[in-house]
């Protein structure tokens, strides 16, 4: 394997299209074509536009060119959600992030602005708020994760921005409206000002729940604490030494993949000013006397206090799904959908598939999951109204470009059992290629090609 990286091969990379970045199809599916369209008649209905749903419409468009479908999604805004790390870190305007769900929907798909209410798959039909009942031939659940600021005991989702308190998922998906990365960015600003004239403790925390984005706390963790330094822009010199970070989380690693959690964890120590919490879960918060209250592997209660605090929410399906027949109902994916994690098919009702955050499977709850999966849906969908033998199987691909520093990103292609790199280069080896496609390409292939399930 490769570890080196010349001009010639970089300028190659940065010339090739989107698909093969961070959203690879050749381990990943088979082939993005692997049998002819459908033809026949039949109506589809996709609940969600967010990522997965907005692909998954495009591809079925195309693979079914005959069908009625139907996408059902309030949201008016699209955001493009992993731009908002880059909002944070003062290199993208918030109008950077977002497009009409209008504009970005292909033609001849019918959107219905609405939300589902009840699910009813004996029946082939949901149920939506302001337009009733909605039939179906077939299902598309794209529904995304809803973030549950509230299981933290003091805390809410209106404590976001105040008392020293961040978080980078801080947004209403559904209305599409996201404050996050402002909001964030005010934070790091307000934590460098306060240390050029004291020390300053800072907290980042993580849940015990699945999480979306993998990785965007770490972004969060690295990219502050390196404008802390004087990189990113900064104009304040170097006030890292008058900065402590204490990352808690419930699990025994930072990252979820042994190799990647490495590298990571070798970062962290050559910081000095990083100090790794294990087995700590956050369950309450004081805002105004900023004291956090963790609960460790033995059960006992640890009081920090703090100055600034990052928190990841605990992460949960939407009720109206965790409620319906498609979820499980117990074990470890309760309350999400009950899916083969190979064909995307639901275990019960074979006219039903999902994609997306909303899976009752491991890892996969990025946007470069949901590409992949848009794959999968889209020639299996076509398999199930043919009567065919399904083509595709997802194998669990997530990827997270884990962004080191200013200019340097750690590119995390893994499932659950191994690494999937992409290209031939070391993929434990962060590089700045994978800073440059991250920032400077990835949004614009998002909306104009990704949206359109052109990769």
């Amino acid at each position: 394997m490769h570890n080196k990286l010349s001009r010639r091969d970089a300028i190659k990379l940065l010339g090739i299209g989107a698909g093969t970045v961070f959203l690879p199809s050749k381990s990943e599916a088979k082939s993005k074509l692997s049998m002819p369209a459908s033809h026949k008649r039949v109506n589809i209905v996709i609940v969600g536009g967010g990522t997965g749903g907005m692909i998954a419409s495009a591809r079925v468009r195309r693979a079914a060119p005959n069908a009625n479908i139907t996408l059902i999604a309030p949201n008016s805004m699209h955001i493009y959600q992993p731009g908002q790390v880059f909002v944070a870190a003062g290199l993208y305007m918030q109008t950077d992030i977002r497009a009409k769900t209008s504009q970005l929907l292909e033609d001849n798909i019918k959107w219905i602005q609405d939300e589902v209410t009840v699910f009813e798959p004996d029946k082939n039909f949901v149920q939506t708020a302001k337009h009733g009942k909605i039939g179906y031939d077939y299902l598309i659940v794209a529904l995304g994760i809803e973030y549950n600021y509230e299981a933290i005991d003091g805390l809410s989702s209106d404590d976001i921005e105040q008392n020293g308190i961040a978080s980078i998922y801080l947004n209403d998906m559904k209305k599409g409206v996201s404050k996050a990365g402002i909001t964030t960015n005010i934070w790091i600003h307000s934590i460098q000002e306060d240390a050029l004239q004291k020390s300053v403790k800072v907290l980042y925390t993580q849940p015990n729940t699945p999480i979306k984005g993998v990785g965007a706390d770490l972004d969060i963790l690295f990219l502050s604490n390196d404008y802390f330094k004087g990189n990113g822009g900064s104009k304040s010199g170097d006030v890292s030494n008058n900065i402590q970070n204490i990352f808690a989380t419930p699990n025994s690693s930072l990252f979820p993949f042994k190799e990647f959690d490495n590298v990571i964890q070798k970062r962290v120590k050559k910081a000095r000013n990083i100090v790794p919490l294990f087995g700590h879960k956050l369950i309450a918060i004081d805002t105004q006397k900023k004291s956090a209250i963790f609960k460790d592997r033995t059960g006992k209660e640890v009081q920090k206090s703090y100055d600034y605090i990052h928190i990841t929410p605990p992460m949960q399906a939407p009720k109206v799904f965790s409620d319906s027949p498609l979820a499980y109902k117990d074990g470890k994916y309760k309350g999400y959908m009950d899916i083969n994690p190979k064909t995307l098919q639901h275990n019960r009702y074979k006219n039903v598939f999902g994609i997306g955050d909303i899976l009752g499977i491991p890892l996969a709850k990025t946007g470069g999951s949901a590409q992949v999966q848009a794959v999968v849906i889209q020639d299996n969908l076509v398999a199930a109204i043919e009567n065919k033998k399904f083509p595709q199987e997802y194998n669990g691909y997530t990827v997270s470009p884990v962004k080191l520093k200013y200019g340097q990103v750690l590119l995390a292609e893994f499932n659950s059992k191994k690494t999937l790199p992409t290209f031939w280069l070391n993929p434990y080896k962060p590089r700045w290629i994978w800073w440059e496609l991250d920032l400077h390409f990835m949004r614009y292939a998002y909306f104009t090609l990704m949206m359109r399930g052109m990769m």
